[in-house]
This record gives structure tokens, sequence and C-alpha cells, in this order.
């Protein structure tokens, strides 16, 4: 049962499997975020500390560690630190430290919302789809912008809308459990509101103090196949089940997501992969 007060959403997969395949759908974004974010043209005197805020899997800090790979003269990077409120994610983001030997990266457990950075800690700051998932952004702007040093830069993901819904979610639904309640046409269940428009995000990043922010889309096709695709985003179609069905509903039909998902697939699109556009929003802003 829906509940009339935002809470924090948790779309947690219980599979390293799913998180690597997240990385698929999340990754192209986050590096374009780091691109807009003019790390690599960077004029501080010193070498960088950079946050990646609700790191989930550590997808951000994965493709800071290319990025000084490929531009060794241009990001000097000191310290990534990773931090994230579940400590399950954050267990996946130690492990590949560990086993990539990132030794500049610590991973921290934090609430985005109520952080015990030091103030202005960090030269950059980026979220790459978590800003979106507490429902008092406007706590997280403000922490962010306090963490920040002078002419810092925060970058934040947002998704425009969840793009496979209406194009694989709701038809294979209709088509192969014609008895189950229908899902809705679109879904933004995201308990931060204004991050799927473009107009509405400059004013949220501008009351928290930041300047120069700039808020553009970025499009991709995410390179993922039928089968980790049907498995990953059954995880978020439970979610919303959870939410708007009944306790009988969604024991009845929780456990044959990812199947009429993968067949809708496998009947609808060639070799099974879906070929429709992610839309992803993003944001960056300076102290």
């Amino acid at each position: 049962m829906a509940t009339t007060t935002p809470q924090a959403l948790s779309t947690v997969p219980a599979s390293e499997r799913v998180l690597a395949t997240n990385e698929k759908v999340t990754g192209p974004a986050g590096a374009e975020l780091i691109r807009r974010s003019g790390i690599t043209n960077s004029t501080a005197s010193s070498p960088l500390d950079v946050l990646d805020n609700a790191c989930g899997g550590g997808v951000i800090t994965s493709l800071l560690q290319d990025l000084t790979s490929q531009h060794p003269d241009t990001v000097n990077i000191s310290r990534i630190t990773a931090s994230d409120n579940d400590e399950s994610m954050l267990n996946y983001t130690r492990q590949r430290s560990q086993n990539f030997k990132w030794t500049n990266v610590e991973v921290k457990q934090m609430d985005q919302t109520s952080t015990s950075w030091p103030d202005e800690a960090f030269n950059y700051i980026f979220s790459n789809f978590g800003i979106f998932f507490h429902p008092n952004d406007a706590a997280t702007l403000s922490e962010t912008y306090r963490a920040l040093r002078p002419d810092g830069v925060a970058g934040f993901t947002s998704w425009k809308s969840i793009a496979w819904w209406p194009s694989v979610a709701v038809p294979a639904f209709k088509s192969y459990l014609p008895d189950a309640p229908a899902l809705p046409p679109n879904v933004n269940i995201f308990p931060a509101k204004g991050w799927t428009e473009l107009e509405s995000i400059p004013e949220k990043l501008e009351k928290a103090g930041f300047k120069d922010v700039r808020v553009g889309e970025y499009g991709f096709t995410p390179e993922v196949e039928a089968e980790e695709f049907a498995e990953a985003t059954a995880v978020l179609v439970k979610v919303v089940m959870r939410r708007l069905w009944s306790e009988v509903d969604f024991a009845n039909y929780q456990g044959k997501v990812e199947e009429v998902m993968l067949k809708y697939l496998r009947e609808n699109y060639a070799s099974g992969k879906w070929d429709g556009k992610m839309v992803a929003i993003i944001t960056t802003g300076k102290k």
C-alpha cells in the first residue's frame, strides 16, 4: 500500500550479476557526467579529492580510475571517497576496490542528506542516479554544497523517464499475464520530484547556492543482453508492484516478472535486445 509521505527508495538487487548489468545501463551517463564536469581540464593547484556520493556499486569510482589511467598528465586524483547508505552496495564496492587494487579509494557508509564530511572537503562531487532516491533532495544539495571547495563542481544524473517501461514492461504483462492487475502506463517512482524535467532542476541547485548551473539531456542505447535486461528490470517492476498491488496479487505474480519480460524481448526485438533509447538528464553546478 502506498504511503502518503514519500520515503527513501531502495532498488538494491540481491545479485552482483544484476549490479554489473545496472552498470551497463548507468555507466554511459556517468561517463558523460564526468566529461561535462570538466575534470580533465581542472586548474586545481593540488591533487583532487573526489566524492562518489550515493555510489551504489561504484560506477563513478570505476570510471574515474579509468580516466586517471587514460589521462595521467591531466587528471591527478589523490583520493576518491565512495559513500552510500546501503551496506550491501558498499561491500560490493569494497570488493571491487580490493580486486582492482584501487589504493586511492576509501569506502564509507553515509546518508547523502546528513553527512559528516568536513566543510570544503572535495573538489568534485558526483551523484550518478542517486539524487532522486531520497525525498529530501534539498538536504542532499545543501550537504553537497557545504562539502565542496570554492570553485568545486557537483554533478548529478537523473532519468527523464523509465524508457523501457511502456515499451517492454506494460505490454509484457498485458500479453502474458492478462489476469494480473495492469501496470500503470508510465511510472515515476522516485521520491524526490522535479528531476525528470529539465526546466525544474536549475532552481533546485540555485536555491542551494550553486552557480553556473548547466542542465542537458544525454541519450543512449545500453548494450545489454536479453537475459540481463529482464533480470535487472524485474527488480524495479517488483518495487512498483509491491507499492501498488495487494499482498495477494504481489505474491501470485512477483515470481513471473523476469520470465514474461524475457519472453516479450525475445518475441519482439531482434536478438532479444531492447533497442530503445535511455535519456538521462545531466546537471552540473559550481560553488
